[in-house]
């Protein structure tokens, strides 16, 4: 074989060659999922042979895996800006210019992205989407039943009901309405209804329907994203007494830089109590709260922070045994995983009150220290049920499990508690703009 002939042959078998060691399988994927730059060359694969579908579901799913990371987050965009789909542009815009740890870096990138398109002129577009949720949480406690299972009454040390439930389950079926629309690209708007049933097996009482609304507004003022609102929430119990709730507040982060943000926040809230022929005393029960809190959040890593918050309420009765002030500290810490986000969260709190309850004791002034420990997973369905993929191939149906130990030490017996709770919950995600 001549020279030149043997040489043209073996460049071509090398390029071949080359060309399918390049080639990423969907194989490795399966095998790889979290392998972040394996995934990225996955997804531009795709892109250059125009699979623009799978493009995106591979950056979705980065995304969920890896939410710090703004260089998917732009490219997703970039793809999504191709294809001419200006709702899921309309959206993921919103949430990027409204995540306080969006850099100004990402900001200006976003800008030069739209530049070009007409998409930039719709941002004043509304938005919605509605969440549908199930949920069932055991708990070891119903009826809060003390260490001791004894209570004070008329200042006589009583035993508890033998027909006093411990252990029961619950079950919630909910609906999230969210109603958003871009102000300009430093403000947005939302209003919110949300309406959910809640039943148990024995616990006939505690049975209720909770409709809630809200109204929210989202500021940006250089580093700091402010966020005034107001809401109003109205319990409707089967066979207990009915209340409504209405609040205001304002909540501010403050991003100090990448790795460090700061926020607080202040609240007031009016709890009305309905009365009615089985609650003759529903007003002693109402009550107006003033609350406060700051938190301050180090990110150590892309996949993990430490939260450290302090807080403080008010609370002010109509009668002084229902009047305490609420002092508090909460210790979190969260970390990325393959199959979603892990919390860990503990609390610590003092509740004194003014008065004694003389229906109880006349002669102790009632102190509560709640310590609240509790352990959460919380990601896409798909991530720990990859067959899954088969009812969730848009990546909108989220899984929450978590674990509650409440234990409450009170110098008032009826209130010196210890309970569980585990909580197992699925939420699907319905967007009205896809």
């Amino acid at each position: 074989m001549h020279k030149l002939t043997l040489y043209k042959t073996l460049l071509i078998f090398l390029f071949f060659f080359t060309y399918a060691n390049a080639e990423i399988s969907y194989r490795e994927i399966l095998d790889n999922p979290t392998d972040l730059k394996l995934n990225l060359d996955y997804a531009k694969q795709q892109e250059t042979s125009g699979n623009y579908k799978l493009t995106i579901a591979t950056l979705e799913r980065l995304n969920m895996l890896y939410p710090s990371n703004s260089e998917i987050k732009i490219y997703l965009l970039s793809i999504l800006v191709k294809m001419d789909s200006s709702a899921k542009v309309e959206i993921m815009v919103q949430r990027l210019l409204n995540d306080p740890n969006t850099t100004q870096e990402t900001k200006d990138l976003i800008a030069e992205l739209l530049s070009n398109t007409g998409i930039q002129k719709q941002k004043s577009k509304w938005f919605a989407y509605l969440d549908l949720s199930y949920s069932q949480t055991e708990e070891d406690n119903v009826d809060a039943i003390s260490k001791t299972e004894t209570l004070w009454a008329k200042d006589s040390k009583l035993d508890y009901a033998t027909d006093a439930m411990k252990y029961d389950k619950s079950y919630s079926r909910s609906g999230s309405l969210t109603l958003g629309k871009n102000i300009d690209n430093t403000s947005s708007l939302y209003f919110n209804l949300g309406l959910s049933v809640n039943t148990q097996n024995k616990a006939i009482s505690d049975e209720n329907d909770l409709g809630s609304g809200s109204i929210t507004y989202f500021k940006v003022l250089g580093d700091h994203y402010i966020s005034p609102y107001v809401y109003y929430s109205r319990p409707n119990y089967r066979r207990a007494k009915d209340s409504n709730t209405k609040g205001v507040g304002i909540n501010n982060t403050y991003l100090i830089n990448e790795k460090n943000s700061l926020n607080y926040g202040m609240g007031y809230s009016k709890l009305r109590n309905n009365r009615n022929d089985n609650f003759s005393t529903a007003n002693e029960s109402n009550n107006e709260t003033y609350s406060s809190n700051i938190r301050y959040n180090y990110n150590f890593s892309k996949k993990n922070q430490l939260g450290t918050k302090i807080s403080y309420s008010e609370i002010k009765g109509n009668k002084d045994i229902n009047s305490y002030d609420s002092s508090g500290l909460t210790l979190s810490y969260s970390h990325i995983l393959p199959f979603g986000t892990f919390i860990l969260q503990s609390s610590y709190s003092e509740n004194v009150y003014e008065e004694k309850d003389t229906f109880i004791n006349s002669t102790i002034n009632r102190k509560d220290k709640p310590f609240v420990n509790s352990l959460s997973l919380t990601g896409q369905l798909n991530q720990i049920l990859p067959f899954a993929k088969i009812i969730n191939k848009d990546n909108t149906i989220f899984y929450n499990i978590n674990f509650k130990h409440s234990d409450v030490s009170s110098n008032v017996l009826n209130y010196d508690t210890e309970r569980e709770f585990l909580t197992f919950k699925l939420t699907k995600r319905l967007n009205f703009n896809d």
